[in-house]
């Protein structure tokens, strides 16, 4: 699936450079850009520069540099549409997809999902659902909030004929819910009380049935399929989304029942796994909303377990929630009944960062100073990855606190350990341009100025100027892909999302003024046909075994250095 070059235009357009990357890196503003320190590579002195007027950012430190999307990719660690979703959910724009090609299976499962979803309603509120219907009126749940989740209910005997007789058995054995036995094709959930779970966008594409008897287990997920991905779903995400933007948070609690209970009290920017543990997917999903992630926990050692396994994910994927606990004996929905709104509210006031939580409870359980040294190592090496230069001294700070040890020892020893990971990384990677040709600037200047031009004039200006023309042959690689972007019509912003493309060029672009660009594109132009010229008549004038023919060059060789010489000085 392809997103066209018109939307990518449009959430380059919407997206602000500025607003993005300040969330993770302070900038101040020096003149007409920002500046701060690079979240790239460790620093001291800021040499990154985010230029929001064109929309580029540059270290002139580790030569990281591009667009908004580019960042987002190098950041978050996303791949390219992972990060344009990111930015279109950011800023409400709406996706769509060029030759978008869904396989029939996969609609036809999400059609086979809606219809039993509707199904699934109508047993609930007929004779074979009453047993459910009370179990649910017992948990004090109103008609209202059944309907807004779509609350259904999956009897002991359950009539498959007509979903037989409408599906192909493909579809409904890969929506894994049927499975063929003796007796034909049955449904693998049975009198059960039936969730569905829906994708961020509304549609459903799995279910929880919840049992209302005391069978084992207590809920029962739909296995994955093709529309449906665990660790990339998040229940009630498509309801909560709007919440999470208002309230600037999201709350992450465990089951699905504690999600309905606490939207229907009015902390509606709720969201629940699906019965599995967090996942890097997860995180990155909710960072497109918010990067405030509170994690609600009962207040028992399962609890605590759970808080302290998560950090991990949270740390790789740069983020830092806040972890809150039920007391003893609780969960969202006693508690709710008994403290109402309000005192969830003060309990919501009685969060703690995950990291330092998890740093206190490891010292607690240190028993002795080997144990004391070994978790603040497990705790360092975490720290080793944080991004932030800022929170990462804040974190230092605290750890030399919980810990008892010297603020000045550990910062020189988690800036030691951070430098030795660099080194790690940086002698696993191949060794670029360790060979690279003289590079004019003429060269990547005329590059540059295609990115600052209209596509049309653009793909103009490319007329007869051959990959060939660049000495540098890097750049000659990236002027290739240049015109492929061009001549196929699409937006030649998405080359600067490339690592290599954007470490190349963000610098030259960035220092391009906004006016007399098409003046500058020509010249550039001008001198890579000059000097190709000048080029090929030396290498034919070096080859050459006719002396005669070999003057001819010279002589023309002259007359075009003549000419180069008068276009650079035209009063002359």
């Amino acid at each position: 699936m392809k997103i066209p070059s018109s939307k990518i235009d449009e959430i380059l357009e919407a997206s602000d450079i500025y607003e993005i990357i300040n969330d993770v890196v302070p900038l101040k503003k020096m003149g007409n850009s920002f500046k701060g320190l690079c979240p790239f590579h460790s620093e001291k002195t800021p040499s990154f520069n985010v230029h929001p007027d064109k929309g580029f950012y540059h270290c002139f430190g580790c030569g990281a540099g591009g667009n908004v999307i580019s960042f987002v990719m190098n950041y978050y660690n996303l791949p390219f549409p992972e990060s344009v979703r990111f930015l279109a959910d950011r800023y409400g724009v709406a996706i769509e997809y060029e030759g978008a090609e869904v396989s029939q299976t996969a609609k036809d499962i999400a059609a086979l999902h809606e219809e039993l979803v509707l199904d699934a309603r109508k047993n609930l509120y007929s004779g074979i659902g009453k047993e459910a219907l009370n179990y649910l009126k017992s948990r004090n749940f109103s008609d209202s909030l059944l309907e807004r989740f779509m609350v259904g209910y999956f009897p002991q005997k359950f009539d498959t004929e007509k979903y037989v007789r409408k599906y192909d058995k493909s579809v409904l054995q890969g929506s894994g819910l049927f499975k063929e036995g003796q007796y034909g094709m049955r449904l693998m959930f049975f009198d059960r009380v039936m969730i569905p779970v829906r994708g961020v966008t509304g549609r459903t594409i799995a279910f929880s049935g919840r049992t209302i008897t005391g069978q084992m287990p207590k809920y029962i997920n739909s296995p994955e399929t093709e529309i449906f991905k665990k660790r990339r779903v998040l229940f009630n995400l498509d309801l909560a989304k709007e919440h999470i933007r208002k309230k600037g948070h999201v709350l992450i609690v465990e089951g699905y029942f504690d999600v309905m209970r606490l939207f229907d009290k009015g902390f509606g920017n709720c969201v629940a796994t699906m019965g599995t543990a967090l996942t890097p997917e997860h995180v990155t999903l909710l960072k497109r909303f918010t990067e405030d992630i509170y994690m609600l926990y009962d207040g028992d050692d399962a609890g605590y377990n759970s808080a302290l396994k998560s950090l991990d994910v949270f740390v790789a994927a740069d983020n830092f929630p806040m972890v809150i606990f039920l007391p003893k004996e609780d969960d969202p929905d006693t508690f709710l009944d008994r403290e109402g709104a309000e005192g969830f509210e003060e309990l919501l006031e009685t969060r703690k960062d995950l990291f330092i939580f998890t740093a206190e409870t490891l010292m607690e359980n240190s028993g002795d100073m080997n144990a004391r040294l070994r978790n603040l190592e497990r705790m360092k090496q975490m720290l080793t990855k944080v991004k932030s230069p800022y929170r990462k001294e804040h974190y230092a700070e605290k750890l030399a606190e919980i810990f008892n040890v010297g603020k000045e020892i550990l910062k020189k020893d988690i800036d030691l350990s951070a430098a030795n990971n660099s080194l790690k990384i940086v002698g696993r990677r191949p060794v670029k341009n360790a060979v690279r040709a003289a590079t004019y600037i003429y060269e990547r200047e005329f590059i540059a100025t295609l990115f600052k031009l209209p596509e049309d004039v653009a793909l103009m200006q490319t007329e007869n100027i051959l990959p060939e023309f660049f000495n540098d042959k890097i750049l000659a690689d990236i002027y290739k892909k240049v015109l492929d972007v061009l001549r196929d019509g699409d937006n030649i912003s998405v080359l600067l999302c490339s690592p290599d493309v954007g470490s190349e060029l963000s610098e030259a672009v960035i220092k391009m003024p906004d006016t007399d660009i098409y003046r500058l594109a020509a010249a550039a132009r001008e001198k890579l046909i000059s000097n190709s010229v000048m080029d090929t008549l030396s290498k034919e004038i070096k080859t050459s075994d006719d002396g005669a023919k070999a003057r001819e060059l010279a002589i023309k060789k002259f007359e075009q250095a003549g000419r180069m010489m008068r276009k650079r000085n035209p009063e002359d």
